[in-house]
């Protein structure tokens, strides 16, 4: 008797068992996924309930988590309501384009309302513009341009340029910076300070010599040496026209520790107007060259394409500058075939550059400023037909625009959000981060 009810009690419990198991659900992880094909997948299971929250950190209408403190993995009675907790974009977000999900700001990189403000002004840095970002080993380089103590209407010392160091890796919550170049005092050090002379239309002055500062126009690594490329503005005009004299690189290592000019490379107006100034990167494809965009002074210009093998780079005669139809040319010879029948990639009107493959889009990504607006254009290769160009933002979302940089090292979910540095004249003299979620 004793055996047929012990019997009867296991078989009950297991039975019991058996009935939980059939009546209970194991959350699967559904974690990122788009919220459609969570729901196929969890189809027939259980029901569910979703709810929107703003947010930056997932992408649009994908599963963030779930609601009743329930986690991947736990167990839900399939009687229950699974609650879902979706992405939606930022609030204030917006877009002008069909290739774009939205633009959302994450403040302000530069000035007294950024995270970096405290080490900024202690250094000497109260306003700047520009913010250039390349990657030196794992690390964000970033060039600013003409900086001044204060932090309203360009008052107090100036310095014509400076670098930051970035070891931020998210940029959801902003762009951090770990350190500043300095000299010995701790004040923001020039990798190369200009002039500072009046600025003066050639036809009224009498300096052949003159410049008012020097700008930096991009950067890059090879190896252990890394250089920066500048132009040299003898003239600021109205309205985006400026004059340089020419485009020069200087060299340093890693840490920054020196700069020397590399006297061979030096692209003067008179033999390359089209390159006052040049934007050096990285091609995935052909990892043995260095490429370059570039444009004349101001930002009306069309954008040139050159390039360089590694192994050649401080040698000025071994550039070669795309003429058209599959033809490169290189060194003086090819500049002034360049010049006879300039070729560009993109027509004007172009400022303020910055290019990058896209592996989410699988193609290649330029950004620029075209007139009042910073757009972008994509292509499968450098050479071939770019698109037409698509509006990130205008100067009714932000006024005083004039450029937007972009880095292959900015970017998150392989490039399908892309992140830059918006650089603004007027009401302020800051810059400011934007993030970008492609569709």
């Amino acid at each position: 008797m004793k055996k047929i009810l012990v019997t009867l009690i296991v078989f009950t419990l297991s039975m019991t068992m058996f009935s939980c198991q059939e009546n209970s659900y194991q959350i699967p992880d559904i974690i990122g996924m788009q919220i459609n094909d969570a729901k196929l997948l969890i189809a027939g299971e259980v029901k569910t309930e979703v709810t929107y929250e703003y947010t930056n950190v997932f992408l649009p209408d994908s599963v963030m988590g779930f609601m009743d403190d329930l986690e991947v993995n736990d167990m839900i009675n399939k009687n229950n309501t699974l609650k879902i907790k979706v992405a939606q974009a930022p609030e204030d977000s917006f877009t002008h384009s069909n290739m774009i999900e939205y633009v959302n700001n994450l403040g302000f990189v530069t000035g007294p309302n950024s995270q970096n403000f405290d080490l900024l002004r202690d250094s000497g840095a109260g306003s700047t513009d520009l913010g250039i970002p390349f990657t030196v080993n794992d690390k964000l380089a970033i060039l600013y341009g003409d900086t001044f103590s204060g932090t309203e209407n360009m008052s107090g010392f100036w310095k014509s340029n400076f670098i930051a160091i970035s070891d931020d890796k998210n940029f959801n919550d902003g762009l951090s910076f770990s350190r500043l170049v300095t000299s010995d005092t701790n004040i923001i050090l020039p990798f190369r300070e200009g002039l500072h002379n009046k600025s003066e239309p050639d036809e009224e002055s009498d300096n052949p010599f003159r410049e008012v500062t020097k700008i930096p126009t991009g950067g890059i690594q090879i190896g252990e040496d890394v250089y920066i490329f500048y132009m040299s503005v003898r003239y600021w005009g109205s309205h985006g026209d400026w004059k340089v004299s020419y485009n020069q690189v200087v060299k340093t290592d890693t840490e920054f520790s020196s700069f020397q000019e590399v006297e061979s490379l030096k692209w003067t107006e008179e033999l390359a107007h089209n390159f006052g100034q040049i934007y050096p990167f990285d091609n995935p494809d052909e990892p043995n060259y260095i490429y370059f965009v570039s444009i004349p002074g101001g930002r009306y210009g069309g954008v040139a394409l050159s390039r360089v093998l590694k192994s050649n780079f401080e040698d000025f005669e071994s550039y070669e500058y795309y003429l058209g139809n599959d033809t490169w040319e290189s060194g003086t010879i090819g500049l002034n075939s360049f010049k006879s029948n300039p070729n560009t990639i993109i027509q004007s009107p172009a400022g303020e550059l910055s290019i990058m493959f896209n592996e989410y889009l699988n193609k290649w990504m330029i950004v620029y400023l075209k007139n009042s607006e910073i757009v972008f254009q994509t292509a499968s290769s450098l050479t071939s037909d770019w698109s037409a160009p698509e509006t990130i933002v205008n100067s009714t979302d932000f006024s005083g625009i004039y450029g937007g940089f972009v880095s292959p090292q900015m970017i998150d979910f392989d490039g399908k959000k892309f992140f830059f540095q918006l650089s603004r004249w007027l009401p302020i003299y800051q810059t400011q981060l934007i993030e970008v979620v492609l569709k």
